[in-house]
C-alpha cells in the first residue's frame, strides 16, 4: 500500500499516471509520421449565428434591438423597469403632496377672507349707530320722546300663501320598496 502511495496511485487503484500498456497503444505526439492536434485542420459547421461570405469567410450576425445585442438590451430593460418602479411611488406621493398643499392653500385664503369678513362684522357691531338702526328696523324700539307710527296696509303684512300644487306624487321605484321591506320588520299581527 505504500508503494502505491509512493508512485502517484489513488486509494481506488487507478493511478494518475497511465499505464505501460495505456502509453504503448497511443502513439506520441512527437511522432514524425503522424500529424499533431496543432497541426490538424478542423472543421466547424456553420451554425444558425454564423453565415458564409461569398469571398468564404465566416461571419457572425446578432439580433439587435435599438443597436444593442439581445441580451445587452434585455439587461437595459431590466435596469429600466427596476428604476421606474423604485421612483413610481415617490413621484406619486410628490404629485398626492403637491394637489393636497394646493388645496390647502386654497382653504387658508377662504378662511381668511371669512376672517376679514368676521371682523368687519364685529367691528360694526361695536359702533353705537348701527346698534341704534338695527333697534329700529327689527325690533321696532324708539329713542326715549319719539313717538312711533306703525302703517297698516291690507295685503301686505302677510304674503298670500303659495298655491297648492296639484300634482301627484310620483311612486316610489321598485328598489325603494324592496328595500323598506327587508329592513323593516313586519308588523304584528293578531296571534
Amino acid at each position: 500500500m505504500t508503494e502505491r502511495r509512493a508512485r502517484g496511485t489513488s486509494p481506488g487503484g487507478r493511478g494518475d499516471k497511465r499505464t505501460s500498456r495505456a502509453a504503448r497503444s497511443r502513439p506520441s505526439l512527437d511522432t514524425p509520421g503522424r500529424p499533431t492536434a496543432a497541426k490538424r485542420p478542423t472543421r466547424r459547421r456553420p451554425d444558425s449565428a454564423t453565415s458564409r461570405k461569398p469571398s468564404g469567410k465566416l461571419e457572425r450576425s446578432e439580433h439587435t434591438i435599438l443597436g444593442l445585442s439581445t441580451g445587452k438590451a434585455v439587461i437595459l430593460a431590466a435596469v429600466l423597469c427596476g428604476l421606474a418602479l423604485t421612483l413610481a411611488v415617490p413621484t406619486r406621493t410628490y404629485f398626492s403632496q403637491r394637489a393636497e398643499a394646493v388645496a390647502l392653500a386654497k382653504q387658508r385664503t377662504e378662511l381668511e377672507a371669512d376672517l376679514a369678513g368676521l371682523r368687519d362684522r364685529r367691528a360694526q357691531q361695536q359702533d353705537p349707530a348701527y346698534i341704534r338702526s338695527e333697534a329700529r328696523d327689527r325690533l321696532r324700539l324708539v329713542m326715549p320722546g319719539e313717538t312711533p307710527y306703525i302703517v297698516q296696509i291690507p295685503g301686505i303684512e302677510a304674503p298670500a300663501p303659495p298655491p297648492m300644487s296639484t300634482r301627484t306624487a310620483a311612486p316610489d321605484p321598485w328598489y325603494t320598496d324592496l328595500w323598506r321591506s327587508i329592513s323593516e320588520p313586519a308588523p304584528e299581527g293578531p296571534r
